[in-house]
């Protein structure tokens, strides 16, 4: 008899366990697809400006080194231009993004241009593989990304202390 209770409470473990991974892995996968199907997938990434041009404002700035970056919130871009940090507001549409214009302190004039070319309404075209995007409006600005692969853990990871192992 003793065997058999504890047959059935492992039995029983194991399955609300596996119950549970199965409910975890579900939760992942419909958060995953609700953020799919709201299409806000730029949210959280970042971006190194590569190249910006306007044939009607003539202008054509591009980056060797120290590229200035885009990271996209959830209703901001925070746009990082060497020393000047500026902040967007944008709405996600479902081909396009509309930036509003934003108050920002900036010193260097090629930043500042590129602050002042993206402002309004912004066709996206991703890569395949979605490390480059370009933003394009009908004013014949584009401006050419490329994403930013950033390393994260999802878990601490804790670092053992040493112990002095002399006693006295």
């Amino acid at each position: 008899m003793k065997k058999l209770f504890i047959l059935a409470f492992a039995l029983t473990a194991s399955l609300l366990f596996v119950q549970c991974k199965k409910t975890e892995v579900l939760t992942e996968e419909i958060i995953s697809t609700e953020k799919s199907l709201t299409g806000n997938t730029l949210e959280g990434t970042s971006w190194e400006v590569i190249s910006a041009v306007s044939v009607p404002k003539n202008v054509n700035l591009s980056w060797a080194v120290k590229h200035p970056k885009f990271t996209f919130g959830n209703d901001f871009i925070e746009m990082k231009l060497g020393r000047d940090i500026c902040n967007k507001h944008y709405m996600f549409g479902t081909e396009n993004i509309n930036v509003a214009a934003a108050s920002c302190t900036i010193t260097n004039q090629n930043h500042q241009q590129l602050s002042d070319l993206l402002e309004g309404d912004f066709q996206y075209i991703m890569s395949e593989s979605g490390d480059e995007m370009i933003l394009k409006n009908n004013a014949e600005t584009e401006i050419v990304l490329r994403r930013i692969v950033q390393l994260s853990t999802s878990t601490p990871v804790a670092i053992p202390v040493p112990t002095n192992s002399y006693s006295q």
